[in-house]
């Protein structure tokens, strides 16, 4: 942890919070210094934070005011405080303040610090990305005509539960038809036709943390022109796959998969970014985008989603959750992402006649 812009750090956040402690909680803030992790929190949390935390070196406080955080700032001798902008509100901005000390802005060290993950963490991930396969791969036995998108997101995340999950990483996507041309379609009460293109895209919580998987198949035989997209966005997924490196920034990463869309005529049609941070955040650091900051590192957590969407035919979308390893990409799943229908209700690869 880098404490080089201010010597004490002050964490609200309530995800921020179970990084530093491992302890979830709705309420309390967290104290670092360079030697030192302290969690306040009121009565409702205290003892079984302080049973959980002790063993683990973290100083346990109750409370629910700034008295711990001004001893720490007076221990340090900090004239002034660190603290998360993304994350504060004004009226905690206002509060601090009255402090006396200057605050400064510390996100982008917070940022980093949690984008590169522990093997606990890379562990928790896996095991949200298996959970969400495996209730992917169930409820594709049970798709059928006549169901609707929120019918079929409603049976992948009683899955998620049902296997392990906690909760759901985001609301579930699932979009028949045309709908599949909106990125961030809200499931919605159309019903499934044959010759349908479903796009579905979800993922789960375990242990805190997030898993991410879009995959795109057909309910019957594929157009031609769905045909030909698909292959251009499943070679965009395979050279960022590929090709990205440790090392490389987040705008070289995400070129890769837009130049092969471009090259093939779809590169008006990848309306976001190749992908982003993936945690105890569905969305952090870093972002894999044209403006993205920074570099991607051994150890990150990230995803590659290059997508093409025609207003009013179709969209697609191929997304998985990869990880940083030894400087290469290395994916979390392991569902197939070659064109496919869904039959009998298993995902079989199409052969292109």
């Amino acid at each position: 942890m880098d404490f080089s812009k201010a010597k004490v750090i002050f964490v609200t956040d309530a995800k921020q919070r179970m990084y530093f402690t491992g302890f979830f909680s709705t309420a309390g803030y967290v104290v670092l210094t360079e030697s030192e992790t302290a969690f306040v929190v009121d009565s409702r949390y205290f003892y079984a934070a302080q049973e959980k935390l002790e063993a683990k070196g973290i100083k346990t406080y109750e409370g629910a005011d700034f008295t711990v955080l001004k001893q720490y700032l007076e221990k340090e001798g900090a004239t002034e405080l660190g603290i998360d902008y993304s994350k504060t509100t004004v009226t905690e901005y206002a509060k601090l303040q009255k402090l006396g000390v200057k605050l400064l802005d510390v996100s982008g060290v917070l940022d980093k610090q949690m984008s590169v993950k522990t093997e606990e963490e890379l562990e928790n991930i896996q095991k949200a990305c298996e959970i969400a396969e495996k209730a992917f791969r169930e409820t594709l036995k049970i798709i059928k005509v006549g169901m609707t998108e929120k019918d079929v997101a409603n049976e992948l995340e009683y899955r998620f539960k049902l296997y392990g999950a906690s909760d759901k990483s985001f609301d579930t996507i699932v979009a028949f038809g045309t709908n599949s041309a909106v990125p961030h379609h809200e499931s919605g009460d159309r019903k499934l036709k044959e010759g349908m293109v479903i796009l579905m895209d979800f993922g789960c919580v375990y242990n805190g943390y997030c898993s991410d998987m879009t995959r795109t198949f057909s309910f019957g035989i594929p157009s031609r022109q769905f045909i030909q997209a698909y292959q251009a966005v499943l070679a965009a997924h395979e050279a960022a796959y590929e090709k990205i490196e440790a090392g490389m920034t987040c705008q070289e990463a995400d070129k890769i998969a837009r130049d092969v869309l471009t090259k093939e005529g779809y590169g008006e049609y990848f309306t976001h970014s190749l992908g982003h941070g993936v945690g105890l955040n569905i969305h952090e650091y870093p972002a894999v985008s044209p403006k993205g900051k920074g570099c991607l590192l051994n150890g990150m957590v990230y995803s590659i989603e290059p997508g093409v969407y025609l207003n009013g035919k179709f969209g697609i979308r191929i997304e998985d959750t990869v990880h940083m390893k030894l400087g290469k990409s290395e994916t979390f799943m392991t569902t197939t992402k070659d064109l496919c229908v869904l039959e009998d209700g298993k995902l079989k690869k199409y052969k292109i006649k």
